[in-house]
């Protein structure tokens, strides 16, 4: 087949879960042999090694390089408006263009558009273009923000608002006129299901990179780890609550621990990172080195969308996680035992502390996730939902049954392997 991608975000490096997903998915689908061409954006800041990936695995890639000062004037200009945010950052004659192009000269057969963002481009062709179109929402935006409303300064809480309510509307228009719309996990099927009944809805879930050489581990005592990437307001508050009131539990009844907190932007972190027992590493290339040598991985969020890249990487790396139910709500269906689950600092502290005492319960919990992630999450799902191959319908409770609106088709591409 002949595979256009739209995306907002230059795939290469693939840091940060946007990146993650449409690198692999691009990968995915030009090592199965079909033909991928690009059309991305671009801010200026990638450094040139990121295109040598783009052209191992694409036919032609065109990047539209659009200062950051032109895109908040279109924002700001939105305002008065009922269009999101978002979509008017990301508004560009001259991405119309390329994308015009881009449909003359390689005649797709699949349209692959990563995020309602870039919705406008591909529904600009639509009614002149025979192909299969997809939208990849990856996670219902709409609904992340209004979690996360309680944890932004008030200041922030009014513009979040109207544009979540924005996005939320703009969801609901454009996920029907695609023939699929991808989404990262079956909490996240419901959540569109309710917002877009007339949706076609597909869940594709993440993999795991085919590169990884996996070794034994060599766990520090008491070692605590969080990673991720800390512009991000659900990883900054996770941080910060794991660094102000969690660990000091732990800390009460095991003084030893010690907590490393990875990953882009966590040399910004606030003073408050600076506690007894807390290292910053900041952005660390290996991080799988950095799971081998950790007691647990510790995800404690209080609001996130979707599934969380850090999580399976943990999993999946047979490294014991505790973690919210928010986070494990975005991996289900997933079994029970494997991982520790807290609702608050100190039930999330008692399960570390547990697990710390029981290193050897700790490494089971480990390997019953390692297992679970392995077989679940891969890439090959992702290849039969490009290939429209058949899917299985996606396990559901009775409960889910009822939420989830009837005209909304709802499977999983390639949950279990």
């Amino acid at each position: 087949m002949r595979i256009l991608f739209l995306t907002s975000r230059m795939p290469s490096p693939p840091v940060g879960g946007d990146r993650f997903r449409v690198y692999h998915l691009l990968r995915t689908a030009a090592e199965a042999g079909h033909r991928v061409d690009l059309v991305t954006f671009d801010d200026g800041r990638s450094d040139r090694s990121a295109l040598e990936p783009l052209r191992r695995f694409t036919s032609s890639y065109e990047i539209v390089h659009q200062p950051k000062l032109v895109s908040w004037w279109n924002a700001a200009r939105a305002l008065p408006t009922q269009l999101p945010l978002q979509a008017a950052y990301y508004r560009s004659e001259e991405m119309s263009r390329r994308v015009a192009r881009a449909f003359d000269r390689n005649r797709p057969d699949v349209v692959y558009t990563h995020l309602f963002r870039m919705a406008p481009y591909a529904l600009a062709e639509q009614g002149r273009r025979d192909a299969r179109w997809i939208l990849d929402l990856t996670d219902v935006i709409s609904g992340g923000i209004e979690r996360s409303l309680p944890y932004r300064r008030a200041p922030q809480q009014w513009l979040y608002r109207e544009e979540g309510r924005r996005i939320a509307r703009y969801e609901a228009l454009v996920a029907p006129r695609f023939d699929d719309c991808w989404v990262i996990s079956e909490a996240e099927a419901r959540a569109l299901g309710a917002l877009a009944p007339r949706a076609s809805i597909l869940v594709v879930s993440n993999g795991f990179e085919p590169e990884r050489n996996i070794v034994a581990p060599s766990r520090r005592a008491a070692s605590l780890l969080f990673f991720g990437n800390h512009d991000v307001l659900h990883n900054r508050d996770a941080a910060r609550f794991l660094v102000t009131e969690i660990l000091p539990l732990v800390r009460k009844s095991i003084p030893e621990a010690t907590l490393d907190i990875a990953g882009k932007g966590a040399e910004g972190l606030g003073s408050w990172v600076r506690r007894p027992g807390v290292r910053v590493l900041g952005f660390v290339p290996d991080l799988d080195r950095e799971l081998r040598r950790a007691s647990l991985f510790v995800a404690p969020h209080r609001f996130a969308a979707g599934v969380q890249n850090k999580v399976l990487q943990a999993l999946s790396a047979g490294t014991p996680v505790v973690t919210t139910p928010v986070v494990h709500q975005g991996l289900a269906p997933a079994p029970d035992d494997i991982l520790g689950v807290g609702e608050d600092a100190s039930a999330i502290a008692a399960q570390v502390v547990v697990l710390l005492r029981d290193p050897q319960e700790a490494e089971r919990m480990g390997e019953r996730g390692r297992v679970w992630a392995c077989a679940r999450f891969n890439w090959r799902g992702s290849l039969a939902a490009f290939e429209g191959r058949p899917t299985a319908a996606a396990p559901a409770d009775e409960g889910a049954r009822a939420e989830t609106p009837a005209a909304a088709r709802i499977a999983v591409a390639g949950a279990v392997v």
